[in-house]
């Protein structure tokens, strides 16, 4: 039964454009900053090349902030569909494992948050392609591209922070069966990340 509702969970987000939109701003978001000497996303590299590890690492450290606003509505979604189409008191009269329905509705959600951060990945891909192919300044900065550097921030900072705060925000949702709230705990998160931030490059600077 979890396979069911995650299946479909998984099937009924991909039939939509916003999973698309999202991922399409993100691969360009990267391929601009890759293409680009004068633009930096997180902070001055250096001479470090525009496609290193560290700055990819950088991309998705960042845009995985903005990615937790999407994702909220992927989650949210994910927890209010059959309560906002009157459903619930029918599904829930049946005899269907609720673990089984709340468990394979949140990781079908988490699957489909990942995705828009994708586009960190593509977005470099193309720009390093662009800057070669075409002689930019920015081609001699470039250097190979690995998939296992986007596979290891993907493990290691993607899912792990999607699962979190997603499991945070999915269970607000069923609490309080409001997508405001939902949004509101999404936004505190954001803000106890950025200060948790700001008070840790503090301590670095007086050490």
């Amino acid at each position: 039964m979890f396979k069911t509702f995650f299946l479909k969970e998984i099937s009924t987000g991909l039939k939509r454009p916003m999973i698309y939109i999202f991922l399409s701003i993100f691969t360009i978001i990267a391929c601009i900053g890759v293409v680009n000497n004068n633009i930096t996303f997180g902070g001055a590299t250096g001479n470090v090349l525009k496609n290193a590890p560290h700055v990819m690492s950088l991309y998705v450290a960042n845009l995985s902030i903005f990615g937790l606003l999407i994702a909220t509505a992927f989650f949210n979604n994910a927890a209010l569909r059959d309560y906002q189409n009157n459903f619930d008191g029918i599904l829930f009269s049946t005899s269907i494992n609720k673990a089984s329905y709340f468990f394979g509705r949140f990781f079908g959600a988490l699957f489909l948050a990942t995705i828009p951060l994708l586009g960190i990945f593509l977005g470099f891909s193309l720009g390093t392609d662009i800057s070669i192919e075409s002689g930019l300044d920015s081609a001699s900065r470039m250097g190979p591209i690995d998939a296992s550097v986007f596979i290891n921030n993907y493990l290691l900072f993607i899912l792990p922070n999607m699962f979190v705060c997603g499991a945070i925000i999915f269970a607000i949702a069923n609490k309080w069966k409001s997508t405001i709230i939902s949004f509101i705990a999404t936004i505190i998160i954001i803000v106890g990340y950025l200060l948790a931030g700001a008070f840790i490059n503090d301590v670095s600077t007086k050490v």
